[in-house]
């Protein structure tokens, strides 16, 4: 894993293989192939299995200040040099492989999802938003948005992003005050 992402820092996804892999940890071609069908697979274990998302989802008890530290940890997940480094190269080699898109939904869908949910009860419980916000379509926004700003824009700026996704979402999810 650790060969994987040096590769991954040094030359880029396009550049990494199998071969160059295995050089790198000093083991065989056949021996990457014996846990791993392809190149995408190792790649994706070693930047995305290891991952630490529960730090984006840790609990103050301040909604607001939860969520700010949520966006603030994605948008920093996705600046992580080999996260950026594979994360395209991975997008682009799911498609071809049923098994490697399961995976990589997986990473987003399953205990991150679950945590958010439990952030966004929190704000509810707090009475700062709406019992019937879509959870689901604010994840969603906010992991796309977030990805698109730093790996398609390349946008720098950490803390204007964390303040005006923020303040999108208290805006859009804020209870009605009567």
């Amino acid at each position: 894993m650790a060969a994987t992402c040096r590769l991954l820092a040094r030359d880029g996804y396009d550049q990494v293989t199998i071969e160059s892999i295995a050089r790198e940890a000093e083991v065989s071609r056949p021996t990457v192939y014996r846990r791993w069908p392809s190149k995408a697979h190792v790649v994706f274990d070693a930047v995305f299995g290891t991952a630490d998302r529960g730090d984006v989802l840790r609990s103050s008890g301040d909604f607001e200040r939860d969520l700010r530290e949520f966006i603030r940890g994605v948008l920093q997940f996705w600046r992580e040099p080999v996260v950026a480094r594979a994360t395209m190269g991975i997008l682009a080699d799911r498609h071809r492989d049923p098994e490697l898109f399961i995976r990589t939904q997986q990473l987003l869908d399953e205990q991150t999802r679950t945590d958010f949910a439990v952030l966004v009860q929190t704000g509810i419980d707090q009475g700062r938003i709406r019992r019937d916000l879509d959870v689901e379509m604010v994840y969603d926004v906010l992991v796309g948005t977030t990805f698109y700003s730093v790996q398609v824009l390349q946008r720098e700026d950490i803390e204007a992003q964390v303040n005006r996704l923020c303040a999108l979402v208290m805006q859009g999810a804020a209870t009605k005050e009567k």
